[in-house]
């Protein structure tokens, strides 16, 4: 009994599994009445519909007034009958519920903004034909919403499979955790709804917003990079193969090629070449100021400069995909973000985009997260491209420090429409306005 009891326990304190909304956990604590608010919540949100809302308020509201009024009316009456339809609904619909398996598919990402589909393919399992079929019916997160309705089956035969799709739009970059997808009915008066809810939850990337670059000025030569094409697709150290030859005194035993000896009956070595690539640093400034107490705990808003920033990275990121180079990515979140993509035969602006995605402002000092080790690999690399957002003396001795080791720098400061430069700002800095990145006008960096 104790076991079951536990079980019980942890169930509700895990949440309703089928919603986005997760409970709230601060310093190892977890509120009971909020996780039962919740709770109460998802009930509400899987099973109740916009007229089964009205009504059931409606109804409590007659009985209130039945109970506290002067009037001679027996109003309570007619709050009963309202209360008697919406149980005969609820019975009714129980009986013709459908059971329906549903499945849902997602883009694997989707630009902030822009409209999207997402496609569903729903199958009758019961006998009887399902009517008047929802699909995804709970609710979204906030920022994401379908923008022509949800996906409607009128009638759904026995065995029948549909497939059928839905526009929505995210409007701002992020993970975002969605709701199980379920599918249900309100047949019969609209006010009560039954149905079936997949298991698990899906996540979407939402990346920011950006317009391609047409030409980008980026000054960066070979240099010779230990591991050559293998560093770029992270299949090893080893160097790019050339072919065989015969074995020489001095030669590595482990790259006989064994095959090639037994072929022309003589000692045979693999022959390599050590590669010099393009490699390219593109370093992301996350430093913002703290915002109000209001802000930093309930609804944020966006950060204009910020969201622009990562706007311009995503198209320098596009930018750079299409060229022979290896680019390597450096953030500070509140976690360093490290990352090396490879060359044209290598698909790796999706991965920068989900690193875009997912990145936090930093309330400090966002190099200071950037150990001696970090700072010594980022000068080893042929060029640096810095997106600032702001300009201090870290900044300076960063850029002075890589651009002394050879590396050829090129830095963007992004600023708010109203900011201005500050004074000690060097000339070979571009200044772009964040309103000026988000609304496409800058294609030349």
């Amino acid at each position: 009994m104790r076991k079951r009891l536990q079980y019980w326990q942890r169930l509700f304190y895990a949440g309703p599994a089928s919603i986005w909304i997760q409970p709230v956990r601060r310093n190892g604590y977890q509120s009971p009445t909020l996780t039962a608010m919740l709770w109460g919540y998802a009930l509400i949100a899987s099973h109740f519909t916009l007229a089964g809302h009205v009504l059931f308020i409606t109804s409590g509201l007659l009985v209130l007034y039945a109970m506290f009024g002067l009037a001679a009316m027996p109003i309570h009456l007619l709050a009963f009958a309202v209360l008697t339809l919406f149980v005969f609904n609820i019975l009714a619909g129980f009986l013709v519920r459908p059971r329906v398996n549903v499945a849902r598919v997602l883009p694997a990402a989707v630009g902030a903004g822009a409209e999207s589909t997402v496609d569903y393919a729903v199958t009758n399992l019961s006998r009887r034909p399902a009517w008047d079929v929802d699909i995804d019916t709970l609710p979204y997160p906030t920022h994401v919403r379908l923008t022509r309705g949800r996906a409607f089956v009128s009638c759904l035969q026995p065995g029948q499979r549909a497939h059928l799709s839905a526009k929505f739009v995210a409007s701002r970059r992020g993970r975002y955790n969605l709701s199980a997808v379920r599918a249900d009915s309100a047949f019969p008066f609209q006010l009560w709804r039954w149905g079936s809810t997949a298991p698990g939850r899906q996540s979407l990337v939402v990346y920011p917003a950006f317009t391609p670059l047409e030409q980008l000025d980026l000054r960066a030569g070979l240099r010779y990079q230990p591991g050559g094409a293998a560093l770029s697709s992270h299949a090893g150290e080893s160097m790019e193969f050339l072919g065989c030859r015969e074995f020489r005194d001095g030669d590595d035993p482990r790259r006989l090629h064994w095959r090639s000896w037994a072929r022309v009956g003589a000692p045979v070595v693999k022959e390599f070449r050590e590669e010099y690539l393009c490699r390219t640093a593109l370093i992301i400034d996350t430093y913002r100021p703290v915002p109000s107490m209001f802000h930093l705990h309930w609804a944020p808003p966006e950060d204009r400069v910020f969201e622009a920033a990562l706007s311009l990275a995503a198209a320098i990121g596009e930018n750079l995909s299409g060229r022979d180079y290896v680019v390597d990515l450096f953030a500070a979140g509140p976690e360093v973000y490290r990352f090396t993509g490879g060359d044209r035969t290598t698909s790796y602006f999706e991965s920068i985009l989900e690193i875009l995605a997912e990145l936090q402002p930093h309330r400090g000092e966002p190099f200071a997260e950037f150990s001696a080790d970090l700072i010594e690999e980022i000068a080893k690399i042929s060029s640096a491209l810095f997106v600032l957002l702001t300009w201090n003396e870290t900044r300076r001795r960063l850029m002075d420090e890589v651009a002394a080791a050879g590396v050829s720098v090129k830095a963007v400061l992004v600023l708010d429409a109203g900011g201005a430069p500050p004074a000690d700002l060097p000339a070979t800095i571009t200044v772009l306005r964040a309103d000026d990145i988000r609304a496409g006008r800058c294609t030349v960096v």
